[in-house]
């Protein structure tokens, strides 16, 4: 049944419509919450609440418990609040190309560096699962990923499992749910030559290095990624809670 709207209502459903539009957010990207909408219209958060549940009716927006509305309907949810349709999928979807994420190299290795076993809460003479991926839209070459993971997060790990989403198959691996992602982003010049052939750009090329830690819902941190990406091609905006 659709919600009928009131006139108050209507003032809050087209500032959020207007933000949308105004600032050309995509589907998935994260919006002010309500009580944010509610001081800025100066509207009460309940004609606030009953507005969004509209929203939501009409597929235009989406709420997530925790953490707040999300332009788009959300059907691309998997379990939990994390994304199946995540930002890469999102942005190759808008270029027309298919997402694509291969394995180029996988194997179990001791931590390589104290500051990683430091983010995972690891010793530094503990292994980790590690894994190589170039992530494309279709046939050109977006970022290259390097990740690792605790062994003793884990048992049974099957690197080719990776191909798809990566938090989805931790989640069916270990029973426990994604929670929490922090990342620093910082820009460089790319130096290394076969990096950049494999990326297809040239040596010296303006980059943007993202080092990202995972956490689960309990707090344990079970991934640290390493990412250099071609911001010309893709631009980082992530939903970082669920």
């Amino acid at each position: 049944m659709t919600i009928k709207v009131t006139g108050k209502q209507q003032e809050v459903i087209d500032f959020i419509e207007h933000k949308i539009s105004s600032t050309n957010l995509k589907s998935g990207d994260k919006l002010d919450t309500e009580a944010g909408i509610a001081k800025h219209i100066g509207i009460t958060r309940s004609t606030v609440r009953e507005a969004t549940r509209y929203l939501v009716e009409q597929g235009i927006i989406y709420r997530v418990k925790g953490s707040g509305l999300y332009v788009g309907s959300g059907q691309a949810v998997q379990s939990g609040n994390f994304h199946e349709l995540s930002p890469f999928d999102h942005q190759a979807q808008q270029a027309g190309q298919s997402a694509v994420r291969r394995v180029v190299s996988s194997a179990i290795i001791q931590v390589p560096s104290v500051q990683i076993a430091h983010a995972l809460r690891i010793k530094p003479n503990e292994h980790v699962y590690y894994v190589e991926r170039l992530m494309s839209f279709g046939n050109m070459p977006v970022s290259f990923e390097q990740t690792h993971i605790p062994v003793a997060i884990c048992q049974g790990f099957e690197f080719n499992q990776i191909e798809q989403s990566k938090y989805g198959y931790m989640e069916r691996l270990t029973g426990k749910k994604v929670q929490m992602r922090e990342q620093d982003i910082s820009a460089f010049n790319l130096r290394d030559v076969e990096l950049a052939e494999m990326l297809g750009v040239d040596t010296g090329q303006a980059m943007i290095e993202l080092r990202e830690l995972v956490s689960f819902e309990d707090g344990t941190p079970f991934e640290y990624t390493i990412a250099i990406i071609n911001s010309d091609l893709f631009n980082i905006h992530q939903v970082t809670k669920r």
